[in-house]
């Protein structure tokens, strides 16, 4: 016989209220560090061979921890201006009652409009793999109130059992001034697939809209086009993501200081401040490595707190790359 927990219950509650009202995506809490996972256009704005791992740990305080890795790779062709990336995700929820797999290939394309100014344009298509163990959840006819325990099985039924696959296609366009500013909107999930396993009519991953803008400005010798940057720089940053119902604002600023980095960023539902999230991180020639830490801040009590790492590596080429790089 078994109790059941309050954290088994809200563990349970949690990921079958996610299967039976809409799929959202996986997120991480700085995209900026995340090669190209905010618009599929940024491929290549390394403007090198660039090798990314991310690792996000959300609600760590609940026993069924929320798990989320992300490696990539991409490269710029620099004769073509041409870009080419491909990404790995595993979003890992409830211990492994729900997991999301994404393989995804990525081709971005620059076009230089004039002098220093650059228009990116991006497409993506990805693979989704979802797994779902509901033999690892419990259900209300299950529970026996006289005894608080588990007891038999459930007669609930799924639509897919163990597991559903589909394909995915999503397009982004930035626009760049060399070493000043980037602005850019992107749209996922553009066919919007069936991704559920109840209700599959009614259970599609929504499109998501992104629109994401970055401001550079170099405090050492205050220049911008052909001048690179130099050893400190203040960048300002802030994005907006709206996904069916769910809507994420954020504003963040920080400061490089070589070889340190340093920034803060506030998220909104558009109704309060939800999160302070704050970066620390430096960069030690061609290796970058960020840690990030979410502080929630809300009334509402609905969200927890966050860790995430993130590291880079660079293999810098001797070609000279016609489009721009776009600084963090």
């Amino acid at each position: 016989m078994r109790i059941i927990s309050i954290k088994n219950i809200l563990a349970t509650l949690m990921t079958f209220v996610s299967l039976s009202v809409f799929a959202q995506d996986y997120t991480f809490s700085n995209h900026n560090v995340v090669p190209f996972s905010l618009n599929p256009a940024l491929a290549g704005n390394a403007n090198n061979v660039r090798f990314g791992l991310n690792y996000r740990q959300q609600w760590p305080s609940l026993g069924n921890k929320y798990h989320t890795i992300r490696a990539s790779y991409d490269q710029n062709f620099f004769k073509r201006k041409c870009c080419l990336g491909v990404s790995y995700s595993m979003d890992n929820q409830a211990a492994g009652i729900y997991v999301t797999h994404d393989f995804a290939g990525t081709y971005a394309h620059c076009f230089q409009l004039s002098d220093g100014y650059y228009l990116r344009l991006g497409v993506q298509c990805s693979f989704l793999l979802n797994k779902f163990d509901y033999e690892g959840l419990s259900f209300e006819d299950q529970y026996d109130y006289g005894t608080n325990s588990i007891k038999g099985g459930s007669t609930e039924n799924f639509d897919n059992v163990g597991k559903t696959k589909c394909a995915d296609f999503n397009a982004g366009v930035d626009f760049n001034i060399e070493n000043k500013l980037n602005v850019g909107v992107a749209m996922f999930h553009t066919s919007e697939p069936d991704n559920g396993f109840i209700n599959k009519e009614e259970n599609v991953l929504h499109r998501k809209f992104v629109f994401h803008a970055n401001y550079v400005k170099d405090l050492v010798t205050g220049k911008g086009l052909h001048s690179g940057l130099g050893d400190t720089y203040l960048f300002i940053n802030g994005t907006f993501q709206k996904q069916d119902i769910w809507k994420q604002a954020e504003l963040g600023a920080g400061l490089f200081f070589a070889p340190f980095i340093a920034g803060v960023t506030a998220k909104s539902d558009l109704s309060e401040i939800t999160t302070m999230s704050l970066m620390i991180g430096t960069s030690v020639k061609t290796f970058q490595l960020y840690y990030i830490y979410d502080l929630f801040i809300s009334d509402k009590r609905n969200g927890s707190w966050s860790h995430e790492i993130s590291m880079m590596y660079v293999f810098r080429t001797k070609e000279k790359y016609p489009c721009p790089v776009v600084y963090w």
